[in-house]
Protein backbone atom coordinates (compact mmCIF):
# COMPACT_ATOMS: atom_id res chain seq x y z
CA UNK A 1 0.00 0.00 0.00
CA UNK A 2 1.70 3.46 -0.81
CA UNK A 3 0.83 6.59 1.82
CA UNK A 4 -1.85 7.92 -0.74
CA UNK A 5 -3.60 4.99 0.39
CA UNK A 6 -4.08 5.69 3.52
CA UNK A 7 -6.87 8.40 2.79
CA UNK A 8 -8.94 5.45 0.79
CA UNK A 9 -8.27 3.03 3.72
CA UNK A 10 -11.12 2.18 5.81
CA UNK A 11 -9.92 0.37 9.34
CA UNK A 12 -12.20 -1.09 11.80
CA UNK A 13 -10.86 -1.12 15.70
CA UNK A 14 -11.97 -3.50 17.72
CA UNK A 15 -11.25 -3.57 21.74
CA UNK A 16 -13.29 -3.88 24.49
CA UNK A 17 -11.19 -0.73 26.33
CA UNK A 18 -12.45 2.47 25.56
CA UNK A 19 -9.30 4.04 26.19
CA UNK A 20 -7.45 2.32 23.75
CA UNK A 21 -10.20 2.49 21.22
CA UNK A 22 -9.51 5.77 21.49
CA UNK A 23 -6.05 6.24 21.26
CA UNK A 24 -6.00 3.68 18.11
CA UNK A 25 -8.33 6.22 16.48
CA UNK A 26 -6.39 9.31 17.03
CA UNK A 27 -3.27 7.36 15.80
CA UNK A 28 -5.07 6.34 12.80
CA UNK A 29 -5.99 9.12 11.90
CA UNK A 30 -2.80 10.58 12.45
CA UNK A 31 -1.33 8.29 9.86
CA UNK A 32 -3.81 9.51 7.59
CA UNK A 33 -6.34 7.04 7.29
CA UNK A 34 -9.34 7.81 5.66
CA UNK A 35 -11.87 6.73 7.73
CA UNK A 36 -11.86 4.59 11.17
CA UNK A 37 -14.98 3.01 12.81
CA UNK A 38 -14.74 1.52 16.57
CA UNK A 39 -16.72 -0.80 18.52
CA UNK A 40 -15.82 -2.35 21.99
CA UNK A 41 -18.04 -4.95 21.03
CA UNK A 42 -16.49 -7.85 19.03
CA UNK A 43 -20.19 -9.02 18.15
CA UNK A 44 -21.14 -5.18 17.11
CA UNK A 45 -17.74 -5.83 14.76
CA UNK A 46 -19.22 -8.93 13.08
CA UNK A 47 -22.50 -7.61 12.86
CA UNK A 48 -20.71 -4.72 10.70
CA UNK A 49 -18.63 -6.90 8.68
CA UNK A 50 -21.69 -9.35 7.94
CA UNK A 51 -23.61 -6.05 6.50
CA UNK A 52 -21.18 -5.79 3.72
CA UNK A 53 -22.80 -2.71 3.08
CA UNK A 54 -19.51 -0.64 4.34
CA UNK A 55 -16.22 -2.41 3.21
CA UNK A 56 -13.62 -2.41 5.52
CA UNK A 57 -9.81 -2.74 4.62
CA UNK A 58 -8.45 -3.26 7.90
CA UNK A 59 -9.43 -4.81 11.04
CA UNK A 60 -7.44 -4.32 14.39
CA UNK A 61 -8.45 -6.00 16.90
CA UNK A 62 -7.54 -7.23 20.62
CA UNK A 63 -7.20 -10.57 21.77
CA UNK A 64 -8.46 -10.73 25.79
CA UNK A 65 -12.11 -9.06 25.55
CA UNK A 66 -15.08 -10.43 27.51
CA UNK A 67 -17.81 -12.09 25.54
CA UNK A 68 -15.88 -13.28 22.38
CA UNK A 69 -12.40 -13.19 22.33
CA UNK A 70 -10.12 -12.29 19.23
CA UNK A 71 -9.87 -15.59 19.00
CA UNK A 72 -13.55 -17.08 18.60
CA UNK A 73 -13.57 -13.28 16.31
CA UNK A 74 -10.75 -15.18 13.85
CA UNK A 75 -13.37 -18.15 13.64
CA UNK A 76 -16.55 -16.19 12.60
CA UNK A 77 -14.11 -14.25 10.29
CA UNK A 78 -13.10 -17.30 8.53
CA UNK A 79 -16.63 -18.34 8.30
CA UNK A 80 -17.57 -15.07 7.05
CA UNK A 81 -14.48 -15.41 4.06
CA UNK A 82 -13.43 -12.47 5.29
CA UNK A 83 -10.81 -10.77 3.57
CA UNK A 84 -9.62 -7.54 5.02
CA UNK A 85 -6.34 -7.76 6.63
CA UNK A 86 -6.10 -8.17 10.43
CA UNK A 87 -3.59 -6.82 13.06
CA UNK A 88 -3.46 -8.51 15.97
CA UNK A 89 -3.38 -5.95 18.94
CA UNK A 90 -2.47 -7.52 22.57
CA UNK A 91 -0.78 -6.97 25.91
CA UNK A 92 -0.43 -10.31 26.54
CA UNK A 93 2.93 -13.04 25.95
CA UNK A 94 4.16 -12.17 22.55
CA UNK A 95 4.78 -16.09 22.25
CA UNK A 96 1.06 -15.96 22.62
CA UNK A 97 0.64 -12.87 20.05
CA UNK A 98 2.49 -14.66 17.64
CA UNK A 99 0.48 -18.04 18.04
CA UNK A 100 -2.97 -16.43 17.42
CA UNK A 101 -0.92 -15.40 14.40
CA UNK A 102 -0.03 -18.20 13.31
CA UNK A 103 -3.89 -19.88 14.04
CA UNK A 104 -4.74 -16.80 11.59
CA UNK A 105 -2.92 -17.94 8.52
CA UNK A 106 -3.32 -21.34 8.93
CA UNK A 107 -7.02 -20.56 8.28
CA UNK A 108 -6.33 -18.84 5.07
CA UNK A 109 -6.89 -15.26 6.78
CA UNK A 110 -4.98 -11.98 5.59
CA UNK A 111 -3.30 -11.39 9.11
CA UNK A 112 -0.93 -8.34 8.17
CA UNK A 113 1.15 -8.28 11.69
CA UNK A 114 0.65 -7.98 15.28
CA UNK A 115 1.32 -4.98 17.63
CA UNK A 116 2.02 -5.32 21.27
CA UNK A 117 0.99 -2.73 23.78
CA UNK A 118 1.63 -0.29 24.08
CA UNK A 119 1.09 0.66 20.18
CA UNK A 120 3.91 2.21 18.71
CA UNK A 121 2.52 4.79 16.15
CA UNK A 122 5.50 4.12 14.13
CA UNK A 123 4.95 0.91 13.75
CA UNK A 124 1.28 0.80 13.15
CA UNK A 125 1.99 3.10 10.07
CA UNK A 126 4.76 0.57 8.83
CA UNK A 127 2.03 -2.53 9.14
CA UNK A 128 -0.35 -0.24 7.35
CA UNK A 129 1.95 0.48 4.30
CA UNK A 130 2.62 -3.09 3.95
CA UNK A 131 -0.84 -4.51 4.50
CA UNK A 132 -1.81 -4.50 0.44
CA UNK A 133 -4.93 -5.09 1.89
CA UNK A 134 -7.77 -5.88 -0.28
CA UNK A 135 -10.49 -3.83 -0.62
CA UNK A 136 -14.05 -5.00 -0.66
CA UNK A 137 -16.54 -3.05 -2.42
CA UNK A 138 -19.75 -4.20 -3.70
CA UNK A 139 -18.18 -5.31 -7.15
CA UNK A 140 -15.59 -7.25 -5.71
CA UNK A 141 -16.87 -10.21 -7.45
CA UNK A 142 -17.14 -9.24 -10.64
CA UNK A 143 -13.21 -7.12 -10.10
CA UNK A 144 -12.00 -10.89 -9.16
CA UNK A 145 -13.71 -12.45 -12.30
CA UNK A 146 -12.10 -10.21 -14.47
CA UNK A 147 -8.40 -10.28 -12.62
CA UNK A 148 -8.78 -13.66 -13.65
CA UNK A 149 -9.93 -13.66 -17.37
CA UNK A 150 -6.42 -10.77 -17.43
CA UNK A 151 -4.56 -13.55 -16.15
CA UNK A 152 -5.86 -15.83 -18.23
CA UNK A 153 -5.27 -13.52 -21.08
CA UNK A 154 -1.55 -12.92 -19.97
CA UNK A 155 -0.62 -16.65 -19.47
CA UNK A 156 -2.09 -17.42 -23.73
CA UNK A 157 -0.11 -14.20 -25.19
CA UNK A 158 2.79 -15.04 -23.16
CA UNK A 159 3.10 -11.92 -20.98
CA UNK A 160 4.27 -13.28 -17.36
CA UNK A 161 7.76 -13.17 -16.35
CA UNK A 162 10.10 -13.84 -13.74
CA UNK A 163 12.65 -12.81 -11.97
CA UNK A 164 15.87 -14.81 -10.68
CA UNK A 165 16.91 -14.02 -7.10
CA UNK A 166 20.66 -15.49 -6.67
CA UNK A 167 21.69 -18.02 -4.07
CA UNK A 168 25.20 -17.99 -2.16
CA UNK A 169 26.95 -20.82 -0.74
CA UNK A 170 28.18 -19.29 3.08
CA UNK A 171 31.30 -20.90 3.03
CA UNK A 172 32.80 -19.96 -0.35
CA UNK A 173 29.99 -17.29 -0.90
CA UNK A 174 30.31 -18.60 -4.47
CA UNK A 175 27.29 -18.25 -6.49
CA UNK A 176 25.43 -21.51 -6.51
CA UNK A 177 21.80 -21.26 -7.82
CA UNK A 178 18.65 -18.57 -8.24
CA UNK A 179 15.13 -18.99 -7.36
CA UNK A 180 12.70 -18.37 -10.41
CA UNK A 181 10.00 -16.16 -9.13
CA UNK A 182 7.03 -14.92 -11.44
CA UNK A 183 6.27 -11.82 -11.93
CA UNK A 184 3.24 -10.08 -14.08
CA UNK A 185 3.40 -6.58 -15.40
CA UNK A 186 -0.31 -5.43 -15.20
CA UNK A 187 -0.95 -2.90 -17.74
CA UNK A 188 -2.80 -0.84 -14.65
CA UNK A 189 -1.15 -2.44 -11.98
CA UNK A 190 2.34 -2.62 -12.81
CA UNK A 191 4.55 -5.67 -11.45
CA UNK A 192 2.51 -8.24 -9.20
CA UNK A 193 4.39 -10.67 -7.33
CA UNK A 194 3.56 -14.39 -8.16
CA UNK A 195 1.60 -14.56 -4.36
CA UNK A 196 -0.53 -12.11 -5.23
CA UNK A 197 -1.80 -14.21 -8.33
CA UNK A 198 -1.24 -17.86 -7.64
CA UNK A 199 -4.10 -18.61 -5.57
CA UNK A 200 -6.36 -17.21 -8.30
CA UNK A 201 -4.51 -19.08 -11.01
CA UNK A 202 -5.63 -21.95 -8.53
CA UNK A 203 -8.87 -20.78 -7.67
CA UNK A 204 -9.76 -20.43 -11.75
CA UNK A 205 -7.70 -23.34 -12.48
CA UNK A 206 -5.17 -21.81 -14.57
CA UNK A 207 -2.35 -23.56 -12.19
CA UNK A 208 -0.87 -25.96 -14.77
CA UNK A 209 -1.06 -23.22 -17.22
CA UNK A 210 1.25 -21.19 -14.98
CA UNK A 211 3.32 -23.53 -13.91
CA UNK A 212 3.99 -24.78 -17.98
CA UNK A 213 4.82 -21.22 -18.82
CA UNK A 214 7.11 -20.44 -15.73
CA UNK A 215 8.87 -23.80 -16.09
CA UNK A 216 9.60 -23.87 -19.59
CA UNK A 217 10.45 -19.81 -19.30
CA UNK A 218 12.69 -20.53 -15.91
CA UNK A 219 14.65 -23.32 -17.70
CA UNK A 220 14.90 -21.75 -20.94
CA UNK A 221 16.85 -18.76 -19.56
CA UNK A 222 19.05 -21.18 -17.36
CA UNK A 223 20.19 -22.49 -20.54
CA UNK A 224 20.91 -18.97 -22.09
CA UNK A 225 22.93 -18.47 -18.98
CA UNK A 226 25.06 -21.99 -19.10
CA UNK A 227 25.64 -20.99 -22.80
CA UNK A 228 27.72 -17.73 -20.73
CA UNK A 229 29.04 -19.82 -18.75
CA UNK A 230 27.28 -19.49 -15.79
CA UNK A 231 26.44 -22.69 -14.38
CA UNK A 232 23.84 -22.63 -11.53
CA UNK A 233 20.88 -24.66 -10.54
CA UNK A 234 17.69 -23.06 -10.83
CA UNK A 235 14.63 -23.51 -8.20
CA UNK A 236 11.18 -23.58 -9.46
CA UNK A 237 8.01 -23.55 -7.08
CA UNK A 238 5.17 -26.09 -7.83
CA UNK A 239 2.13 -25.65 -6.47
CA UNK A 240 -0.13 -28.47 -4.41
CA UNK A 241 -2.22 -28.69 -7.86
CA UNK A 242 0.39 -29.36 -10.28
CA UNK A 243 1.45 -32.51 -8.16
CA UNK A 244 -1.52 -34.26 -9.22
CA UNK A 245 -0.22 -35.52 -12.48
CA UNK A 246 1.41 -39.11 -12.49
CA UNK A 247 3.93 -38.00 -15.89
CA UNK A 248 4.96 -35.01 -14.18
CA UNK A 249 8.24 -36.04 -13.79
CA UNK A 250 8.79 -37.33 -17.61
CA UNK A 251 6.97 -34.21 -18.69
CA UNK A 252 9.53 -31.91 -17.02
CA UNK A 253 12.75 -34.21 -17.85
CA UNK A 254 11.46 -34.43 -21.46
CA UNK A 255 11.74 -30.38 -21.90
CA UNK A 256 14.85 -30.55 -19.99
CA UNK A 257 16.93 -32.51 -22.78
CA UNK A 258 15.28 -30.80 -25.73
CA UNK A 259 17.18 -27.56 -24.06
CA UNK A 260 20.78 -29.73 -23.34
CA UNK A 261 19.97 -28.92 -19.71
CA UNK A 262 19.94 -32.27 -16.86
CA UNK A 263 17.74 -32.84 -14.34
CA UNK A 264 20.35 -32.38 -11.52
CA UNK A 265 20.34 -28.48 -12.87
CA UNK A 266 16.87 -27.97 -11.55
CA UNK A 267 15.23 -27.80 -7.83
CA UNK A 268 11.64 -28.75 -7.41
CA UNK A 269 10.46 -26.39 -4.67
CA UNK A 270 7.43 -27.69 -2.54
CA UNK A 271 5.94 -26.28 0.19
CA UNK A 272 4.56 -28.36 3.40
CA UNK A 273 0.85 -27.41 2.47
CA UNK A 274 1.17 -28.82 -0.59
CA UNK A 275 2.78 -32.09 0.57
CA UNK A 276 -0.97 -32.33 2.39
CA UNK A 277 -3.14 -32.77 -0.51
CA UNK A 278 -2.48 -36.23 -1.20
CA UNK A 279 0.40 -37.34 0.28
CA UNK A 280 0.20 -40.91 -1.94
CA UNK A 281 0.29 -39.49 -5.31
CA UNK A 282 2.73 -36.57 -4.27
CA UNK A 283 5.28 -39.58 -2.77
CA UNK A 284 5.06 -40.96 -6.32
CA UNK A 285 5.41 -37.77 -8.09
CA UNK A 286 7.96 -36.56 -5.98
CA UNK A 287 10.32 -39.94 -5.78
CA UNK A 288 10.00 -40.28 -9.59
CA UNK A 289 11.51 -36.63 -10.39
CA UNK A 290 14.32 -37.33 -7.61
CA UNK A 291 14.90 -40.48 -9.14
CA UNK A 292 15.40 -38.93 -12.74
CA UNK A 293 17.67 -36.76 -10.55
CA UNK A 294 15.89 -33.25 -10.62
CA UNK A 295 16.54 -31.64 -6.45
CA UNK A 296 13.90 -31.88 -3.89
CA UNK A 297 13.45 -28.67 -1.58
CA UNK A 298 11.20 -28.59 1.13
CA UNK A 299 10.27 -25.03 1.26
CA UNK A 300 8.99 -22.79 4.15
CA UNK A 301 10.26 -25.27 6.41
CA UNK A 302 8.51 -25.12 9.52
CA UNK A 303 5.03 -23.19 8.86
CA UNK A 304 3.31 -26.45 8.64
CA UNK A 305 2.23 -29.26 11.12
CA UNK A 306 3.56 -32.23 9.43
CA UNK A 307 6.99 -31.25 8.25
CA UNK A 308 8.99 -34.14 10.24
CA UNK A 309 6.77 -37.03 8.64
CA UNK A 310 7.71 -35.94 4.87
CA UNK A 311 11.15 -35.82 6.04
CA UNK A 312 11.00 -39.27 6.84
CA UNK A 313 9.05 -40.15 3.79
CA UNK A 314 10.26 -38.15 1.06
CA UNK A 315 14.09 -38.01 -0.47
CA UNK A 316 14.65 -34.29 -0.15
CA UNK A 317 17.99 -33.22 -0.92
CA UNK A 318 17.59 -29.85 0.53
CA UNK A 319 15.83 -27.62 3.32
CA UNK A 320 14.79 -24.46 3.30
CA UNK A 321 14.01 -22.36 5.92
CA UNK A 322 11.24 -20.06 6.00
CA UNK A 323 11.82 -16.27 6.29
CA UNK A 324 9.88 -15.82 9.30
CA UNK A 325 12.37 -17.92 11.41
CA UNK A 326 15.63 -16.01 9.74
CA UNK A 327 15.10 -12.55 9.84
CA UNK A 328 12.81 -12.19 13.21
CA UNK A 329 15.55 -14.56 14.83
CA UNK A 330 18.53 -12.11 15.94
CA UNK A 331 15.62 -10.24 18.15
CA UNK A 332 13.71 -13.44 19.00
CA UNK A 333 14.61 -15.96 20.92
CA UNK A 334 11.93 -18.75 19.90
CA UNK A 335 13.03 -18.26 16.31
CA UNK A 336 16.14 -18.46 16.94
CA UNK A 337 15.96 -21.78 18.45
CA UNK A 338 13.71 -23.01 15.30
CA UNK A 339 16.30 -21.37 13.31
CA UNK A 340 19.23 -23.98 14.71
CA UNK A 341 17.24 -26.76 15.13
CA UNK A 342 16.03 -26.35 11.98
CA UNK A 343 19.66 -26.39 10.20
CA UNK A 344 21.00 -28.88 12.87
CA UNK A 345 18.25 -31.47 11.93
CA UNK A 346 19.15 -30.59 7.81
CA UNK A 347 22.61 -31.58 8.47
CA UNK A 348 21.91 -35.03 10.83
CA UNK A 349 19.75 -35.82 7.55
CA UNK A 350 22.22 -34.72 5.20
CA UNK A 351 20.69 -32.17 3.29
CA UNK A 352 21.76 -29.55 1.97
CA UNK A 353 19.94 -26.46 4.49
CA UNK A 354 18.69 -23.16 2.67
CA UNK A 355 18.13 -19.81 4.82
CA UNK A 356 15.60 -17.36 2.47
CA UNK A 357 14.75 -14.11 3.79
CA UNK A 358 18.54 -12.92 4.55
CA UNK A 359 17.79 -9.23 4.66
CA UNK A 360 20.86 -7.93 7.16
CA UNK A 361 24.18 -8.05 8.04
CA UNK A 362 22.93 -9.54 11.34
CA UNK A 363 21.00 -11.89 9.70
CA UNK A 364 24.05 -12.84 7.71
CA UNK A 365 26.22 -13.45 10.52
CA UNK A 366 23.59 -15.24 12.36
CA UNK A 367 23.30 -17.74 10.14
CA UNK A 368 26.98 -18.31 9.29
CA UNK A 369 27.15 -18.96 13.39
CA UNK A 370 25.09 -21.12 13.11
CA UNK A 371 25.95 -23.00 9.87
CA UNK A 372 23.71 -22.90 7.58
CA UNK A 373 24.83 -23.94 3.85
CA UNK A 374 23.29 -21.37 1.17
CA UNK A 375 21.48 -17.84 1.82
CA UNK A 376 19.50 -15.88 0.08
CA UNK A 377 17.53 -13.03 0.58
CA UNK A 378 18.23 -8.89 -0.44
CA UNK A 379 21.34 -8.48 1.60
CA UNK A 380 22.35 -10.62 -1.03
CA UNK A 381 20.28 -9.21 -4.03
CA UNK A 382 16.84 -8.53 -4.68
CA UNK A 383 14.94 -10.63 -7.59
CA UNK A 384 16.03 -9.37 -10.70
CA UNK A 385 15.66 -10.40 -14.50
CA UNK A 386 17.15 -13.14 -15.79
CA UNK A 387 19.35 -10.52 -18.56
CA UNK A 388 20.66 -9.12 -15.79
CA UNK A 389 22.02 -12.42 -13.85
CA UNK A 390 25.29 -12.72 -16.06
CA UNK A 391 25.97 -9.41 -15.13
CA UNK A 392 24.99 -9.11 -11.36
CA UNK A 393 27.39 -12.82 -11.45
CA UNK A 394 30.59 -10.98 -12.65
CA UNK A 395 30.15 -8.00 -10.76
CA UNK A 396 29.57 -10.29 -7.15
CA UNK A 397 32.57 -12.27 -8.23
CA UNK A 398 34.74 -9.74 -8.51
CA UNK A 399 33.42 -7.95 -5.48
CA UNK A 400 34.22 -11.15 -3.58
CA UNK A 401 37.76 -11.12 -4.92
CA UNK A 402 38.73 -7.90 -3.92
CA UNK A 403 37.28 -8.60 -0.21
Amino acid sequence: MNPSDLSRTTCLVVDDDPFMVAALCAQLQALGVGQVIHTTNAHDALRRLADRSQPIDIILTDLNMPHMDGIQLLRHLVALEESAGIILVSGEDPRLLESVRSLGEQQHLHIVGTLPKPISQQALGELLLRSDAPRRTSEDSNNTQVFAEELRQAIRNDELEFFFQPQVEMGSRRLVGVEALARWQHPQKGWIPSDMFVSLAEQYELIHELTDCIYHKAIDASASLQQQGLHTRVSINFSPSTLSALDLPDILSDALQRRGLSPSDVVVEVTESTLAQDMNIALDILTRLRLKGFGLSIDDFGTGFSSLEQLRHIPFTELKIDRCFVHDAAGNSASRAILESSIGLAHSLSLSCVAEGVETLEDWQLVQELGCDIVQGFYIAPPMPPAEMAQWAQDYALRHAAS
